[in-house]
């Protein structure tokens, strides 16, 4: 284990911190826990982190990795405006269809942290995660020019309503199960960010 990178352990350590959440809850994903399910030592769980605050963190935000970089590749592709940001809203959306577990865990994730004495920040941060994803995205937009988009609205507020929008979808989705429903849901704010476009 000593050959190990501590960037490979972190990332050992985030993905069977996932995996025991997703199988047996937030409140099972005790360090012991954690280590076990990767295979290693105690020790190395407090070599690479300084609280489980921190690694909670780290989670949050690896599963919005998991979406992030696949709305961008759709967003800063080729084509009209509104085609691109249905393609990015589209794949975020496939992503919920293949892991809702992993949705359902950051639900559960924000409700467990807000509950807990000292996680309270963890929940805060999550958020935070995901207007600075929703932000990194509107930010990428460009007109069929390439130029940067100019919004009739700040980027912030944008950010805030792209991030509300797709966490009641899928939070609805999650509960009802109508995927095909919530992919027009998506569509329709995909079309709405489109016309608030200066340059669209």
């Amino acid at each position: 284990m000593n050959r190990i990178a501590a960037s490979e352990r972190r990332e050992r350590l985030v993905d069977a911190a996932i995996a025991v959440m997703v199988r047996d809850g937030v409140s099972a994903a005790t360090t012991r826990a954690i280590v076990g399910e990767a295979g290693m030592s105690l020790g190395s769980f407090h070599y690479c982190f300084r609280s489980k605050e921190e690694l909670l963190g780290e989670v949050i935000e690896v599963i919005t990795g998991h979406t992030l970089e696949r709305a961008l590749s759709e967003v800063v592709g080729e084509g009209e405006l509104e085609g691109r940001l249905c393609r990015g809203m589209r794949a975020y959306w496939q992503h919920v269809v293949e892991e809702p577990d992993e949705h359902r865990l950051t639900y559960e994730l924000t409700q467990y942290a807000a509950r807990q004495p000292g996680l309270a920040v963890v929940a805060e941060r999550q958020y935070q995660t995901y207007l600075a994803a929703n932000t990194r995205l509107i930010e990428a937009l460009t007109d069929d020019e390439g130029k940067r988009l100019e919004w009739s609205v700040p980027v912030p507020v944008l950010a805030r309503y792209v991030t509300a929008a797709l966490d009641g979808v899928t939070l609805l989705y999650l509960n009802e199960g109508n995927a095909a429903a919530a992919g027009e849901a998506l569509d329709l704010v995909a079309r709405h960010v489109a016309g608030l476009a200066r340059h669209a």
